[in-house]
């Protein structure tokens, strides 16, 4: 009964909260960076954490500058005859850049990389699944059974974040600079000094050199074990079990081909070099001609301005590229695996530990309705329900 009257209390402070911002808009008091920046999305040209200002404004910067220098020295130092000359390397330049399939190597290139760097993020395991057939599958007999059943299933799912850790450690340099060696787990605790003894010291360089499946395997190990011992009583349900482990090490291994096997080099050379060319030869091709011949353009203007806007598409286009090329490094778009890292142990571990019991079982308020619906129900009474703690949820 309480819930309904809570959420109408919260409806109602919202109400109030938007009732001034409404009547501003209408009155027309909009803010001064309302009026000139827009509101919500509208403002996301105008953001720079993450934005392609952020990733351009030193290359656009040098880019004007060098075409502005072209063109000093073109209009004020040059001869007549020299400007002349200069004029028929501009239309040159003009007419063989426009032949380079930049888009096409640029949109295929990009599609790529966006492609692998969405795959990889979506291919990192999440141990909540192996933690929920944990809670239901292992149990004991109250007493000591219970108790080992409980530090069964907690070391399995140690051992399965500490698997997490020392396989994509080697591909994320947060995670590197956070667990820098075996010394620096062990104080974290995720894993025994003795348990770090068997693993090594996870220092290797070569491509499959880490022994980061070996927690994988204790938890088989251990698995197999509570079987054995009557901690786990349905062979089917063993059987699934030993299947989401399976399917955790199968995504952390896809996890680490990705960063093994990079996109090819030569391919990211040649959309670079493209790239790189292209404008190099426009900082020539796109120079306004001041002695023109019909069929030129029939103005003069010095500043690039189309050119400057060709410049944000592509190159933001490369950054982009550039950018998730590296999934697990420190830019803005990269994944933020320490936090990730954080939530995997704190909600694992939460679900198969007994620190708490579930709400007593009572008879919703929808019982015995043929057609219930999910409206306000003024009858309800949530005080009553939140008792002593009601301050901490309702709204003064």
């Amino acid at each position: 009964m309480f819930h309904m009257e809570f959420m109408k209390k919260i409806c109602s402070k919202v109400k109030e909260m938007e009732q001034p911002e409404m009547s501003k808009v209408m009155a027309g008091k909009l803010s001064l960076a309302d009026k000139l920046l827009g509101s919500g999305e509208s403002r996301v040209m105008f953001r720079w954490r993450s934005s392609l200002w952020k990733l351009l404004w030193q290359e656009l910067l040098a880019y004007t500058a060098s075409f502005m220098m072209i063109s000093m020295v073109y209009r004020y130092t040059l001869t007549m005859e020299q400007q002349v000359q200069l004029e028929k390397l501009i239309r040159w330049c003009r007419h063989q850049s426009t032949g380079l399939p930049i888009t096409f190597l640029l949109g295929f290139y990009v599609s790529l990389v966006v492609k692998r760097w969405w795959e990889q993020y979506c291919k990192l395991p999440w141990p909540d699944t192996v933690a929920i057939y944990l809670k239901g599958l292992v149990v004991g007999q109250p007493g000591k059974q219970r108790v080992m059943a409980r530090v069964i299933r907690r070391t399995v799912i140690r051992y399965c974040l500490l698997a997490y850790i020392l396989c994509i450690r080697r591909l994320s340099s947060r995670l590197k600079k956070r667990f820098p060696n075996m010394f620096e787990l062990v104080k974290t605790g995720i894993v025994r000094s003795d348990e770090a003894m068997r693993i090594g010291n996870e220092e290797s360089t070569e491509m499959y050199g880490s022994r980061w499946w070996i927690p994988l395997k204790w938890a088989i190990e251990v698995l197999t074990r509570a079987k054995k011992d009557g901690y786990i009583n349905s062979a089917p349900g063993y059987s699934h079990l030993m299947g989401r482990l399976s399917e955790f090490r199968g995504a952390l291994t896809e996890v680490a081909t990705y960063g093994y096997l990079p996109v090819p080099l030569v391919y990211t050379q040649v959309v670079h070099l493209a790239v790189y060319v292209y404008f190099a030869v426009s900082l020539i091709g796109e120079q306004w001609i001041i002695w023109r011949k019909p069929g030129d353009e029939e103005v003069d203007l010095y500043y690039p301005i189309f050119m400057t806007v060709r410049f944000l598409f592509i190159f933001g286009w490369l950054r982009v590229a550039e950018t998730l090329y590296n999934p697990f490094g420190e830019d803005d778009e990269d994944f933020e695996l320490n936090e990730l890292l954080n939530r995997h142990f704190k909600v694992a571990m939460t679900i198969v530990d007994e620190n708490e019991e579930h709400p007593e079982l009572k008879k919703d308020i929808f019982w015995n309705q043929a057609d219930p619906e999910l409206i306000e129900n003024p009858e309800m009474d949530i005080e009553e329900g939140f008792g002593d703690d009601k301050e901490d949820f309702v709204f003064k």
